[in-house]
């Protein structure tokens, strides 16, 4: 297991420690911290105001006994069933407009950003004219270009899951299942709030690969991310 990362307590140790809750986009969070200062941030529609900022914890887990698959309580959200569509391990491609520094606790996680076309982004393209894509490790490993700190800005859907490799290593045994997924805090800036967040559905993601070549092969690679099944 050390080979993979360090995470010593077990998915179902932390979500008891932290008090962590099913999130809507899969996994599981916690707010820490609320700054109740306020300021009218750029990225809300006129201006409205926001907290300074805002700080969460977020976990992925593997789903294990102690790490349920489903949710066992719901939490405050502007969506009917927030969890029609939920993972413990993979989230769904989403957008805040505020930027969000995520910082590594434990544990690997693999992100995919995708840029955003106008008016949520900047609509960048790669070099054969496709959305630009990244895609990050947040873990310990910097010697395979693993990073503990990863700035993501408004602008660009976000999606969050447990490496495959992980994954195989459960399955073949070299893992303990318990101790796969990542914890780590987001830091929001101006804080977290609804309004300003979106979820790239069906629809969204057809429109977002329209125009290009290689459409139909990008939105089969995607969809299972989207909120939406």
């Amino acid at each position: 297991m050390s080979k993979l990362y360090h995470f010593p307590q077990t998915s179902e140790e932390l979500i008891r420690h932290y008090k962590l809750e099913p999130h809507p986009e899969g996994g599981y969070y916690a707010v820490t911290h609320v700054m109740k200062e306020t300021i009218k941030s750029p990225f809300a529609s006129d201006l409205e105001e926001r907290s300074i900022s805002s700080c969460i914890y977020y976990l992925l887990c593997h789903k294990t006994p102690g790490c349920p698959d489903k949710p066992s309580r719901s939490v405050s959200s502007d969506e009917a069933d927030a969890f029609k569509t939920w993972n413990s391990d993979i989230g769904v491609l989403h957008l805040n407009k505020s930027s969000t520094m995520h910082v590594h606790h434990a544990g690997r996680a693999k992100y995919t950003l995708i840029s955003a076309k106008a008016p949520l982004g900047e609509g960048l393209q790669d070099s054969n004219g496709d959305p630009l894509t990244k895609t990050v490790v947040m873990g310990d490993d910097i010697a395979n270009g693993e990073v503990r700190q990863l700035l993501v800005e408004g602008g660009w859907w976000k999606v969050s899951e447990i490496p495959e490799q992980d994954r195989k290593a459960i399955e073949d045994g070299t893992a303990d299942g318990t101790r796969v997924g990542a914890l780590i805090s987001e830091v929001v800036t101006p804080g977290f709030h609804w309004n300003d967040h979106t979820y790239l559905n069906q629809s969204r993601l057809r429109e977002l690969f329209a125009g290009t070549t290689r459409s139909d092969e990008l939105y089969e690679g995607f969809k299972k991310y989207v909120k939406e099944q």
